[in-house]
């Protein structure tokens, strides 16, 4: 009985010696295969540049990229994200200088900008993006960030140019704080009126109705500038001319000289100083500024540093519409990569940094994302001002004609010009630039 157990141990023994090399020489090849697979991923640093993004908890408003960056390089060993932060006072011309010099990072902050498309900076990122993920996005979103087919940037999340408010100084003046944020161009000045006046004999106090920042590439203007039906471009050429820009150029002209309800800050590209006199001072009733700055204004408030304060929408004029003007999309561009490796890791990184669309509301944003719905009233408000927003058009040297406005009604505000004067010489500067 003993005899036919031996044998099939014997067999068993000399089954596993012949078939254990070959087993192992499979098991080893396959491992060969799977680290070769894993080394394929790119493995480097990667250069990026980012604007803050304060929030409640964050004021400093470097954290959230801080995390991200943290996580992204657990998940991914052997990447190494090199952060540089950017300030708003001088990061847009930061960019724009290391463009010139070839010092550009590998991730930078592009929101609707055809200056980096135009110039070929940017890496299409099509290949990564196929119709199903595209249709995430809320209506317009991709197409802002899009020129010829192609598509340049991970969009992060909408913005746009809004009234702030503070509440206690229209509840002191008895003034009635514009129904829905919506308000006509007459209810918007006599408000202006009554918030502008000055308190006390020998040490007198001034407080102004509007604070808005005429400093180099910013679109506080246009809300007020197109109010009256006028159009800053029509089909990729400047169409700011006209009746009705007249009429808009006006209007702001009013604000200045005629009612004198403007922060005198505001003519001095001093954009932190009029912050500071919105929300420490307390001198300026309502401040013309980007939509995000509303998660500053929560992270005040949160902590007891803050009035109560409102968000509005531009003033309606002839045009019946609060139509303004942005780049209206905060978004992440890639650098031109030839590295095909290096490429596919900095959209995995982009994408990691715009999926989460909650923490974009808590920045300040509008989700770009047709899943994620705005739930807080202020932020709603917010959301429909960006629908009333026209993203800047898509074509060479729009930076130079935005700013070539901005200076000429500055100074045709300094030296008392007439509108139709300012909106001939805005013509004229504009169409040097453009040929």
């Amino acid at each position: 009985m003993r005899k036919p157990f031996t044998i099939f141990l014997y067999l068993l023994v000399i089954f596993f010696l012949i078939y254990w090399p070959y087993y192992m020489n499979l098991y080893e090849k396959e491992q060969i295969q799977e680290k070769n697979q894993v080394e394929e991923e790119f493995r480097g640093i990667i250069t990026f540049w980012d604007f803050p993004h304060p929030s409640i908890g964050d004021p400093g408003g470097f954290e959230f990229i801080k995390k991200k960056i943290e996580l992204f390089q657990y998940k991914y060993p052997g990447v190494v994200i090199d952060f540089e932060p950017l300030s708003y006072k001088d990061g847009y011309e930061k960019l724009i200088n290391s463009s010139k010099d070839g010092s550009l990072p590998d991730i930078l902050p592009v929101g609707a900008d055809f200056y980096f498309i135009s110039k070929d900076y940017l890496s299409p990122i099509n290949k990564y993006v196929d119709e199903e993920f595209k249709k995430q996005y809320k209506e317009g979103v991709i197409d802002a960030i899009s020129y010829k087919g192609n598509i340049y940037g991970m969009p992060l999340g909408m913005y746009t140019n809004v009234l702030f408010l503070n509440v206690d100084m229209f509840d002191e003046k008895e003034i009635k704080l514009p129904e829905n944020g919506e308000w006509n161009y007459e209810e918007f000045v006599d408000s202006m009126i009554k918030l502008t006046y000055t308190e006390g004999k020998k040490d007198k106090k001034y407080f102004y109705g509007l604070g808005i920042s005429l400093a180099p590439d910013n679109y506080n203007l246009w809300g007020f500038l197109l109010l009256d039906g006028a159009r800053a471009f029509d089909k990729e050429k400047y169409s700011f001319f006209g009746p009705q820009a007249v009429s808009g150029v006006q209007k702001v002209l009013d604000l200045f000289n005629k009612y004198k309800v403007v922060n005198p800050v505001s003519l001095e590209g001093e954009r932190e100083k009029l912050w500071q006199d919105f929300i420490t001072t307390k001198n300026t009733a309502v401040l013309v500024e980007e939509s995000y700055k509303i998660a500053q204004l929560k992270n005040l408030q949160s902590k007891g540093k803050l009035f109560e304060f409102d968000v509005a929408m531009y003033p309606e004029g002839e045009s019946g519409i609060p139509l303004t003007l942005s780049p209206k999309i905060y978004a992440y561009g890639i650098k031109k990569e030839k590295d095909e490796k290096k490429l596919e890791m900095e959209y995995k990184f982009i994408k990691f940094l715009t999926e989460d669309q909650q923490k974009v509301i808590e920045l300040g944003y509008v989700p770009v994302k047709k899943d994620k719905v705005t739930e807080d009233d202020k932020m709603k408000r917010i959301e429909l001002a960006t629908n009333y927003t026209n993203i800047i058009p898509q074509f060479d040297g729009w930076r130079k004609i935005n700013n070539t406005v901005i200076a000429k009604i500055k100074e045709g505000i300094g030296n008392n010009k007439n509108a139709f004067d300012i909106t001939e010489e805005i013509k004229n500067s504009v169409s040097q630039l453009v040929h």
